[in-house]
Parts: structure tokens; sequence; C-alpha cells
């Protein structure tokens, strides 16, 4: 600064501010007031104190200022709107909104912490670090995620705005935000998708938040009380589910409850094979039937890959696969299928499939090694310590399916907490996966290294694992 005024050329104008009463530092950050260059710029390697420039400044606008339609703030107050309508907040805990249900850190001081490059990082390549997170990757384009940083950049440790008179007195509160669609009439019941965050991760109708599964059918493929459940506690219908609770009141959730029943949907029996694999199965197991469909990362389960995978198709009855289709497999994001497909359509579905992805006829299947005597009871001695030494790498001691290689492997290890799946299992089944290996997976086949009786060690230990036995 030169005697008499800012040095040339002028700062420009940001009326009603004065730049020589602000100084730099609370809208360009920096290290503070000092005379030295380097540090007052920000010190290499803290990118949450590098300086800001040109657009970026809005960056802070919020840090003194109300969260609220403010001129040359524009892009952060998008960015607001885009952190409540993409439900951020049932994930993340931000100071001054409700709820926050602890799937993801706090959020209410990250400009303090993280550059703007970095925060535009996380949400661009959320699984970057840690590499097992399990944030989604939001269909967002390059402007949405800057916006949504520069919003994000104004939630720092201590806001010049927040004065401990103002939060005792409920501030800072952030503004509600129009969740509901522009001049679009909804029905009973249907606004709860969009209150209760449903669109920003799911499908319904011509919405897409291109993150979950589609739920425009979802009232005639599951029960009104595994919706209620499944509202209130995802993770216990679908273990590992990374779907948080919903934040509805109880008469909302019934509200959405009913509506999802009671919608009439066409069903789907005239359409071609083609035209049902791509409404109701792409979305899952891809285009292309590898398992790597537009949702599959957010799934707790990998789906069922068909392309390359015709060993496990050899060794699955047509009756098995034919009840996946009608009955859904428990315990997964696979639906029952038998109430907008008739017997016809799922077996059209099914001959598709095979033709298209597997290569191998229906009937081609291979003949199954005879399993050894199963002993009664099933021992328990053994069933630790095999787990211990075969299965922990992958399983995790609790069997949950973190163990500490699980990362190296797509489709992740089974999680053998989960009852509803296992449950389902006959004990022979879960004895030939250990000996034989499941195709498809890193599971391996374990026949040459175990004795019968170790197998069935091992299916007593899976049964305590999920809690039961089928």
């Amino acid at each position: 600064m030169e005697e008499g005024g800012w040095s040339s050329p002028p700062h420009p104008d940001i009326s009603p501010h004065a730049p020589e009463q602000l100084g730099c530092t609370g809208c360009h950050l920096g290290e503070g007031m000092a005379m030295d260059r380097v540090i007052s710029h920000g010190l290499p390697g803290l990118g949450a104190r590098k300086v800001l420039s040109g657009k970026d400044v809005q960056g802070r606008c919020y840090v003194c200022h109300d969260v609220a339609p403010l001129p040359g703030a524009e892009k952060a107050w998008s960015g607001y709107q885009l952190y409540r309508l993409k439900a951020c907040d049932l994930c993340h805990h931000l100071n001054g909104l409700p709820g926050g249900f602890g799937y993801g850190p706090d959020l209410s001081s990250t400009g303090s912490q993280l550059g703007l490059d970095q925060l535009e990082e996380a949400i661009r390549e959320p699984d970057r670090e840690p590499p097992n997170s399990i944030m989604p990757r939001f269909p967002l384009s390059r402007s949405q995620v800057r916006n949504l940083v520069y919003f994000l950049k104004s939630r720092v440790a201590q806001p010049l705005a927040t004065s401990p008179m103002w939060v005792a007195s409920g501030r800072p509160g952030l503004p509600d935000v129009a969740m509901l669609p522009a001049g679009k009439t909804l029905r009973a019941g249907e606004s709860f998708l969009w209150k209760g965050g449903c669109l920003a991760c799911h499908q319904f109708g011509d919405e897409d938040g291109r993150i979950a599964p589609d739920l425009t059918r979802i009232g005639l493929m599951r029960s009104r009380d595994y919706l209620s459940d499944f509202l209130t506690h995802p993770s216990r219908n679908i273990p590992g589910a990374i779907m948080p609770p919903s934040p509805l009141a109880p008469q909302e959730q019934e509200a959405l409850v009913a509506f999802l029943a009671e919608t009439a949907v066409e069903p789907l029996h005239h359409q071609s094979p083609k035209e049902i694999y791509m409404h109701l199965c792409q979305r899952c197991h891809a285009a292309n039937g590898d398992g790597k469909g537009l949702i599959q990362p957010n799934l707790a389960q990998f789906p069922r890959a068909f392309a390359g995978n015709a060993d496990f198709f050899r060794r699955a009855s047509d009756a098995r696969l034919r009840d996946s289709l009608a009955k859904g497999i428990p315990g997964t994001s696979m639906p029952p299928y038998e109430k907008i497909l008739s017997a016809t359509a799922r077996d059209q579905l099914l001959d598709l499939i095979f033709q298209v992805f597997i290569g191998t006829g229906r009937d081609d299947k291979t003949a199954l090694a005879s399993l050894p005597e199963k002993p009664d009871p099933l021992p328990q001695e053994r069933g630790d310590a095999l787990f211990a030494v075969h299965c922990v790498r992958c399983h995790g001691r609790t069997g949950t399916g973190k163990g500490p290689e699980a990362l190296e492997h797509l489709p992740r290890p089974r999680n053998l907490t989960n009852r509803a799946y296992l449950g389902a299992l006959d004990d022979e089944r879960i004895l030939r996966a250990i000996l034989e290996g499941v195709p498809g997976t890193a599971m391996s086949p374990w026949r040459d290294t175990l004795s019968g009786e170790d197998g069935w060690a091992l299916v007593e230990k899976v049964r305590r694992l999920a809690g039961g036995g089928p």
C-alpha cells in the first residue's frame, strides 16, 4: 500500500466494502496482515490458505454475510442450493442445518481445512481418498461442482458473522430451499420424494438422480411393510447399504409409502425382452452385461456379471435363476419381478441374457461334484481357527466382507453377517461355495486344501456370523 491510498492499479469497486478497512486476507485468504509476501499469501502446502482471486473470491462471501442471494456471490448461492437439492445434509452435518447422520465428515469448518482444488477433487473423485469411501460420485457438471466448492469454502471454523449471542439465539441458521419442482402438479404423497431427498439419488419416472435404484415400480415389487422399514432402517434390510435413514416424519413416510404402493404403473409384459432388460436390468448389470452398471459403485453387493461369467451360470440351476427373477435375492438390491413380469416374460428375459451375454444354452450345465456327508451336529471346534487362517484377509474378522485385502477384489468379498441373504441358502450351497469357489468372484475353491470336516466347520462358522440357520 502506497502513502495516501492503494497502489496502482486501484482495487475494483466493492462498495459498500472498503479495502483500506477490511484489509486483504478477509476475502483473499493468506496468513494474515504480514509484510512478508510469501507468508501473507499462504505458506507452501497449505491449500486451505491459498490466496483467492477473481471469481474465486466469492468463496469467502458467506463467511461474513448470511447465506442468501447476494450480488457477486451468485455461484456460491447456487452451490448452497445444490447442497440442499442433492441431499448432502442427509449424510454430512453442517452448522445451521438439522440432521446429518454421520455417514460423511462434518463439513461445518471444511473451508478452513481444504482449498478449492482439494474440495473439487473430493466431490468429483470421492473414492480417491480414502479408497473405501462410500460417498457416491454425483452426476454433476464441472460448473456445478465449482459452485458447490464456493459454498463449502465459506464454511469455516470461526465465521466472522457468528457471535456467541447469535449462536445462543439459534443462528447461524441456513435458509430453506424450494425442493419441489416448479409448475408441476404433484399427487398426494409424491412431494415427499423431493422433500425426503429421494430423487437426489433414485429415479422415479423422468426424474433421475443416477445414483440409486429406480423407484418407479417399487410399490409393486416390495410390500408396504418392507418399504416402511427400509426408510427407517435401510441397512437392516440390505446390510452395507449406504442410504441414510429417511429424514421424513413418520406420517410423511407413511404418505410416501402409500403413494409408491398405489401409483398405477404400466406393466412391462408387452415389451420385448431387450426393452425389459434396458428398463429393469441395465441400471445395475450394465448394458453390456458386465455388472458395472450406472449405480453399481453405490450398491452394497456387486450385481452379478453376465458377460464372461459362463462358468457361474453353468453351475446355477435353471430353477434357481427363475426363482431369483421372480422372488428377488434377499438381503440385496435385487427385487422380485413376479408382479410386473409374467412367467413368460421372465423366461424370455433369461433367454436373452444367455444368448447375448453368457453365450451358452440355459440347459448347458456342469455336473456338480458330490459333497462330503453332513455331520450331525455341525462341528464347532475348528471353525474359528480355520476362518482366521483362510478367510479373514478377505471377509474380515467379524465377517463383514471388509478384510485387509477386500479392496483388491471386485466384486467385493461377501458380507457373511447378511442374515437375510445367508438365511435363504441351505447348508449345502454354502459348503459348495467354500469347496468349489464362486466363478466370477475372488472366492477360490478350497477343496484341495480343506477336508470335508473342515468345510462343514466353516459352514457352521458362517451360520454363526449370519446369526442363525436357513
